[in-house]
């Protein structure tokens, strides 16, 4: 049947009204649509944003505090040596050693401005039974710092990959003390070599994560305080920093003139080339922002 042109002509208004009344329609429901998702992406876990910060692509934690520290008060000594100089923060100055360093004068290495000594406690094996061992100068060199007027924290250097193995590693490092005091934290060092077919090879970052908590938690429950040491890749990428708020950072990183993690922490590790009255060779140097 036709339509004649008087129609037509009455329809074609009606028929324009009708499809802006749709076309709102659809513009309501696609905004209300939108603003909805939106909601629901400020909403999600924070541990699933990520976003490109100082060189690459790195976890973003909403409530992980942020590294608060001026990067151009660092200033470098002439004898190499970091210093922070800002009278609002207390500094001071630290070394890690181990057997490595062989036999320490500890009183020369406090009169050469050393505030505070890392021990190496002990360590797992790279092999796959992973078998754990003791530093040969662990106790000598806790107790010799320690009557040369030093402050002493201590570290385990750790292979574990389950949160039996890190509880145990915890309970190992604390034998080694045989009730030795510290007054800095005793660290959970886990690091992943570079070689292949190391036994922490598969290990995940959730993983990594639980044996963290394990090794903190059992260290606590034994009376000392525990920290946890990272390099800017396993910072970033090997641990999971939103459950891990509970403890200290000891930053690694040995280049450069300041440190440029994004995250907070609390003693920075800049060299292993250091040169130290009392000791022969080489060794690392720290600097804490954390009066212990």
């Amino acid at each position: 049947m036709e339509i004649n042109d008087k129609v037509k002509r009455k329809l074609i208004p009606l028929i324009i009204i009708i499809a802006v009344l749709a076309a709102a329609v659809v513009a309501v429901f696609f905004l209300t649509k939108s603003k909805k998702n939106v909601d629901e992406d400020t909403t999600a876990p924070d541990t699933t944003v990520q976003t490109y910060l100082i060189d690459g692509l790195v976890p973003y934690y909403k409530n992980v505090p942020v590294s608060p520290y001026d990067n151009t008060l660092f200033k470098k000594q002439e004898n190499g040596r970091i210093i922070y100089d800002d009278k609002n923060v207390k500094s001071s100055a630290g070394i890690d050693v181990s057997h490595f360093q062989g036999d320490i004068d500890f009183n020369k290495v406090k009169n050469d401005g050393i505030d505070f000594v890392f021990v190496r406690l002990g360590y797992r094996g790279y092999g796959q039974t992973g078998i754990l061992g003791k530093d040969d100068k662990a106790l000598e060199n806790v107790k010799k710092a320690k009557a040369a007027g030093l402050k002493v924290g201590a570290y385990f250097y750790s292979q574990a990959i389950s949160e039996a193995e890190a509880k145990e590693e915890a309970d190992y490092a604390v034998q080694i003390l045989e009730g030795e005091k510290l007054d800095y934290p005793l660290v959970f060092d886990w690091e992943n070599d570079s070689e292949v077919g190391m036994r922490t090879d598969n290990v995940t970052k959730d993983e990594l994560t639980l044996y963290t908590k394990a090794f903190c938690n059992e260290i606590e429950a034994l009376g000392y305080k525990p920290m946890i040491y990272m390099n800017r890749k396993e910072g970033y990428m090997r641990f999971d920093l939103a459950k891990l708020t509970d403890y200290p950072i000891w930053f690694a990183q040995l280049s450069g003139d300041y440190p440029d993690f994004y995250y907070d922490f609390d003693i920075w590790q800049y060299t292993t080339t250091g040169k130290v009255d009392g000791i022969e060779g080489n060794v690392d140097l720290d600097l804490c922002f954390l009066d212990y």
